[in-house]
């Protein structure tokens, strides 16, 4: 990966328990109609963007999001509003870990590549990057609201000199623990 560097990094494994009032600050007001795992992760992706010192990624640029449950809570309660026979619009499509992707393309005023890989593995994830992305580079993210929750983004840039972070040390942070012992 000698030809990305870390420009910038947000690693909330767990995030500060006032991270939601973190959020309404980068936001500038309180987010309205979105789950806590979208939540979460636009908390993570706009820390990230912060550190590198930008406000919206390049055209090129490729925005790649993953996660081991994704949004495991909301779907359980989607599916308790079924059996009860009264789903709510909003609960349904907060089970949609697209809905992120589109916030923060709308957050940043940005148009471009965004995809969500489920359970993908980190390397999988960067390998991507690397194919993909074009000059601009990526913005790659790991979000889980079980276990104290997770957000971990990292900015990669193709054409920064030297990069903020040592890139090794930033993708080991950036990496999910393994899910040891855990049937799912």
């Amino acid at each position: 990966m000698k030809n990305f560097a870390v420009s910038g990094r947000c690693i909330a494994a767990p995030p500060p328990t006032d991270w939601q009032q973190q959020l309404v600050q980068l936001l500038g007001t309180k987010p309205r109609r979105i789950g806590p795992w979208a939540e979460l992760g636009l908390y993570g992706a706009l820390r990230c963007m912060a550190d590198a010192s930008e406000k919206t990624l390049p055209p090129d640029a490729v925005l790649l999001l993953t996660s081991r449950r994704g949004t495991y809570v909301a779907t359980g309660k989607a599916l308790e509003q079924m059996q009860a026979d009264a789903l709510m619009p909003l609960t349904f499509l907060q089970t949609q870990p697209s809905q992120l992707l589109a916030l923060l393309a709308a957050q940043m005023d940005w148009t471009g590549h965004a995809c969500f890989l489920a359970a993908a593995q980190p390397q999988d994830l960067l390998r991507l990057a690397v194919a993909q992305a074009g000059t601009g580079g990526a913005l790659l993210g790991y979000v889980d609201e079980t276990g104290g929750g997770t957000s971990n983004w990292l900015r990669l840039r193709r054409d920064a000199p030297g990069g903020k972070y040592d890139f090794t040390s930033a993708f080991l942070d950036w990496m999910p623990a393994p899910n040891v012992g855990s049937a799912g």
